[in-house]
């Protein structure tokens, strides 16, 4: 049913010359050289081209200045809505041809300036305002009740499936309005926050602080506000604020809940959103149905992608459909441009298809005790869950093209390669001083539950790659090598492991020297690096198992597992650990999770195994790819609560936090 027409209006859009299909993609750029690999990472910053110039400009600037499907005629239609169970295959229709379905969708919803809002227009409130062209609609936005002073700020009530005023999408307070924020909280009641941008990135301040540091205070106008506690996960911060009003002495508690691991002018990935959001939604407190304020940089990129994702779940759950389109479109009769780009769009799909094939599902310690105790009888079907969970987690688990591999794959072409693919997304990527030596290594990035980068797991080096291993470690800073295999069945680790007292080894531009080895319930060999023409020598703990770690046995025996994860969790984590196994995903998947699992009990009592796995696979699939060492992850986890009272051993744990050593 055709109900209306909108009209881009600029000079360049689709069809022309200077046009860009909706249905072309950007192809990533490779290179034919191993030694070309080089500088790969974040922009620190955008450089667009506009109107034919090449301008330094905040990517959040210049999106709400132009529009990004400009001169396009959008025949606007109701979308039908879309059963849960057609939900994936609906979303690998729209991703054909470099996302074609989802970029014509999202250029057909209503764009721009839709209804008045002549508040934010005011001069004196112009100032208010962190983008020029960025105002909140007159008829929804939120109006300060104050005795004196403005009753102006950039922010929009949005409608939810409970009310209508379920949710205050907000810009990211600018220095001047950081009084009319916590205003704003006050007045609405509000006990949870939800913030989706860092104070800064790149060169542009996307949100000023508005909160003290922690056991610290501050007044913002009538209110005066403590930070009691901070607790940092790998991509969020949870930060409860005590806040008192002056006049009336009332106290409140409220709950930040900041997500850190939104890429710069990208989008997260699906999964760590889908965590992120289970967590705000079973720890939040939201009394007397008081709106959740939303915010980012401007509030409504990054702002409506999350309350479309919160708002669409509860809904789909209770209808056993969703439909996008339609809720955005909602969302844009209350405040702009929700949903900014079409990347954020689909987040919203991939989001929801991640919830509805596998929701989060959190077990007490208690709990997961008791499912793992069926586990131990020899009746078939109380070993149906693990199998079943596992078959999920297979089908589940994502499967990349040989474009998100370039980089590896050009690789493969030229040289030497051994082990497991590296994803381009998540490659760790060395400086390469060394002549005649590129920044390619087959190594990855792996978060714990806490750290985002906790961990490099790489495969042990041939002998010809030693000089890129103790490049990595040197570049990383890493103090802590954990090998999950004993070492003297790994013939090529003579080449950079000295193997008794005072000897060494050299690997030009390196030499490494021997210093003391300790056996315990684990070996620890401590090694010195020394890169020639530097006075740094770095001391590196070099971690074994005294024997192989098995998947399968009865008893199944974690004692070695177990060992290696207790080393890993009494590491200071200021450096990443490197991981190190004979391909870079055998075993290392396994250690990663119960590594995970351990921290994440010890922060929150809580066990989820599942989702664990589900998140390291994000960054290497084949990590945990057979029942035997899925099942491996749960008996290490039981054991380690069986044995609650236990003491991790710390293998010399004063040497594992070695510093580097100057002479």
């Amino acid at each position: 049913m055709t109900v209306g027409f909108y009209l881009f209006s600029d000079k360049m859009g689709i069809g022309g010359a200077n046009s860009t299909s909706i249905n072309s993609k950007p192809q990533s750029s490779t290179e034919q050289q191993r030694s070309k690999h080089r500088d790969i990472g974040n922009p620190t910053h955008s450089r667009r081209k506009t109107r034919g110039h090449d301008i330094d400009v905040d990517e959040d600037e210049l999106i709400h200045l132009e529009n990004p499907y400009r001169d396009f005629y959008a025949n606007e239609t109701t979308m039908l809505d879309i059963p849960l169970n057609q939900l994936e295959s609906v979303i690998a229709e729209k991703r054909k041809d470099g996302d074609a379905g989802f970029q014509k969708e999202y250029a057909a919803l209503p764009y721009g300036e839709l209804f008045k809002c002549e508040a934010g227009k005011r001069k004196e409130n112009l100032d208010k305002n962190r983008y020029k062209a960025t105002f909140p609609y007159d008829h929804s936005r939120v109006i300060l009740r104050t005795k004196s002073g403005s009753d102006y700020i950039n922010a929009n009530y949005i409608e939810g499936p409970v009310s209508v005023r379920e949710y205050i999408a907000a810009q990211g307070p600018k220095q001047n309005t950081l009084d009319d924020f916590w205003t704003m909280i006050w007045q609405e009641n509000v006990f949870s926050i939800v913030m989706l941008t860092n104070l800064r990135e790149g060169p542009w301040i996307k949100c000023h602080q508005y909160w003290p540091d922690v056991d610290k205070n501050a007044n913002y106008g009538n209110i005066f506000v403590q930070l009691m506690e901070q607790k940092e996960y790998a991509f969020f911060i949870v930060r409860r604020m005590t806040a008192r009003h002056d006049e009336s002495k009332e106290s409140r508690t409220v709950t930040q809940y900041h997500y850190t691991a939104w890429p710069d002018h990208g989008t997260p990935d699906p999964l760590c959103l889908v965590v992120f959001l289970d967590h705000v939604t079973r720890t939040g407190t939201n009394q007397n149905n008081s709106p959740t304020i939303v915010h980012c940089s401007a509030g409504i990129g990054r702002t409506g992608t999350y309350i479309a994702l919160d708002a669409l779940e509860r809904k789909g759950r209770k209808r056993k459909k969703v439909n996008v389109a339609e809720y955005v479109k909602k969302m844009r009769e209350n405040r702009m441009n929700m949903v900014q780009t079409y990347e954020q769009y689909m987040t919203i799909f991939l989001a929801l298809n991640e919830i509805f094939k596998s929701p989060v599902n959190i077990n007490t310690i208690e709990d997961f005790a008791k499912k793992v105790e069926t586990m131990k009888t020899d009746k078939p079907a109380n070993r149906s869950f693990l199998r079943k969970e596992f078959q999920l987690l297979m089908k589940m688990r994502p499967v990349y093209t040989d474009t998100d591999f370039m980089i590896a794959k050009e690789i493969c072409k030229v040289g030497h390669f051994t082990g497991v693919l590296p994803l381009d997304k998540y490659s760790v990527h060395l400086s390469a001083p060394v002549p005649n030596r590129g920044s390619f290594i087959n190594a990855i990035y792996v978060p714990s539950f806490i750290n985002n980068k906790a961990f490099i797991v790489t495969h042990y080096p041939q002998a010809e790659d030693t000089v890129d291993f103790l490049l990595l470690v040197s570049e990383q800073e890493s103090n802590t090598v954990i090998c999950l295999d004993p070492l003297s069945g790994i013939e090529s680790s003579k080449t950079w492991v000295p193997s008794h007292t005072n000897s060494s080894k050299s690997a030009n531009p390196f030499t490494i020297q021997f210093q003391s080895k300790s056996e315990t319930d684990v070996s620890s060999s401590i090694i010195l690096i020394r890169q020639k023409n530097s006075k740094k020598t770095r001391t590196v703990t070099v971690i074994e198992p005294r024997s192989s770690i098995k998947t399968f046995g009865t008893p199944l025996d974690t004692s070695q597992l177990r060992s290696l994860v207790s080393v890993a969790l009494g590491v200071e984590k200021e450096n990443p650990v490197i991981v190190v196994s004979s391909d870079g995903a055998s075993l290392c998947g396994a250690f990663c999770a119960v590594h995970n699992v351990i921290q994440q009990m010890n922060m929150d009592t809580n066990v989820d195994v599942f989702t664990s796995v589900r998140q390291l696979q994000i960054r290497r699939p084949e990590f945990c790819s057979s029942l035997e060492e899925y099942g491996l992850i749960f008996k290490a986890v039981d054991d380690h609560i069986q044995r609650g009272t236990e003491t991790y051993t710390l293998i010399n744990r004063s040497i594992v936090h070695q510093k580097e050593t100057y002479t």
